[in-house]
């Protein structure tokens, strides 16, 4: 069984609360897409995006490959792994996770330097909590910290 201190990653996210980890949405999202494929949907589309004489058009259906293209993107999102072995954001090139393994920590809580990282400029504005998940790490250790998280996300 996976536990806390392999789901947090080492900017100090947790894994679990990250939306490409959900894989319940990403199997979702391609059970529907093989399932439009199967009724050739991109057809039926067609037809109710014009008038016909059976019913009224409906000009959502014009865009309907543009919906495709989002369920495609949204299954490119599918996190392949946990951070700690190899997934995450950017897999094996993430910078913040070869800068923690260069420098022999468990992550960026374990750094003197982190609260001025460059590393950590992107993450900070799309997750508002991440410095208050650092000091938390810091304070409670990597494996007692995700019970008192805040959210992952903006909206969360």
């Amino acid at each position: 069984m996976i536990n806390n201190s392999q789901l947090t990653s080492y900017c100090g996210l947790y894994c679990k609360d990250c939306i490409p980890s959900k894989a319940a949405l990403y199997n979702l999202a391609a059970r529907l897409e093989a399932i439009l494929a199967e009724l050739k949907f991109d057809k039926y589309a067609a037809l109710k995006a014009g008038q016909t004489y059976w019913s009224e058009s409906n000009a959502a259906f014009k865009d309907y490959h543009r919906f495709i293209d989002v369920l495609q993107a949204i299954r490119g999102l599918k996190c392949k792994a946990i951070c700690r072995e190899g997934g995450g954001w950017k897999g094996e090139r993430c910078m913040i996770r070869n800068c923690a393994i260069e420098k022999g920590l468990a992550g960026c809580w374990d750094c003197a330097e982190y609260k001025a990282c460059r590393h950590l400029e992107p993450l900070l504005k799309f997750h508002p909590n991440l410095a208050y998940h650092l000091e938390l790490i810091r304070r409670e250790g990597i494996d007692k910290w995700a019970t008192k998280r805040k959210g992952h996300y903006p909206w969360s």
